[in-house]
């Protein structure tokens, strides 16, 4: 429940958005949302996650198209790059910003919640956040200072994801199967002996997305302007 000021938010956003940036396009913007009633309407779209109504800090990090197309329009030049590429330059540029904002932001002591959940009913976020055309939402971070001390989230072996020359998935199998023996056992040596046994990375992940998720998004994004062919 400790606040997070609009100063150390701004602080934060600055370190953030010098990250890498292809071909120093500056595709990438941030919103820090303060404002309870739009705050309020965000978590609606929401609803699974309470955590977003407490949070000291919402912010969503959003892919700028709008910007640099906006350069030719001014020059009265043709956007001769209107395709796919056209909309993976500003999301890669915008996940290196957020990246980037939750590294400096656990140097001062903060932890962040990324929300890709925030991209299930975009039109709506979009009408929230008063988002133009060529601008769309990536991903929403909730920002605050922890209550208690965090484990370490156990990642795959490095044999299935550093590849030496080529792309080698080989033994991709055998590495998720010893993922999930390992994150079964880190589950079960926090769990009291009358908690039912946790269940595998692996499972949880194929039930997840056992049903269709953001089905619209495409739609979404060539409605903001966005050509993805």
């Amino acid at each position: 429940d400790r606040p997070v000021g609009a100063d150390l938010v701004r602080l934060l956003a600055a370190c953030a958005l010098a990250a890498p940036s292809k071909s120093h396009l500056q595709q990438a913007d941030i919103i820090d949302v303060r404002d309870p009633v739009r705050r309020a309407a965000i978590h609606k779209l929401v609803p699974g996650m309470p955590w977003m109504a407490d949070a000291p800090a919402l912010l969503v990090f959003c892919a700028n198209g709008r910007r640099f197309k906006r350069l030719f329009e001014r020059r009265g030049l043709p956007f001769a790059n209107d395709h796919l590429d056209g909309f993976f330059n500003p999301v890669v540029d915008t996940s290196l910003v957020m990246m980037n904002f939750i590294h400096a932001a656990g140097a001062t002591g903060l932890v962040g919640c990324p929300i890709s959940m925030i991209r299930n009913l975009p039109q709506r976020l979009a009408e929230i956040l008063e988002l133009p055309e060529r601008v769309v939402p990536v991903a929403g971070l909730c920002l605050g200072y922890p209550m208690y001390t965090r484990e370490v989230v156990p990642r795959m072996a490095l044999t299935a994801t550093l590849h030496l020359d080529r792309f080698d998935a080989t033994d991709d199998d055998i590495a998720v199967d010893e993922f999930d023996r390992r994150v079964v056992a880190s589950r079960t040596a926090m769990l009291p002996s009358t908690t039912a046994a946790p269940r595998a990375w692996s499972d949880e992940r194929a039930q997840q997305y056992a049903t269709p998720q953001r089905a619209d998004w495409g739609r979404f994004v060539r409605e903001a302007g966005f050509d993805l062919g």
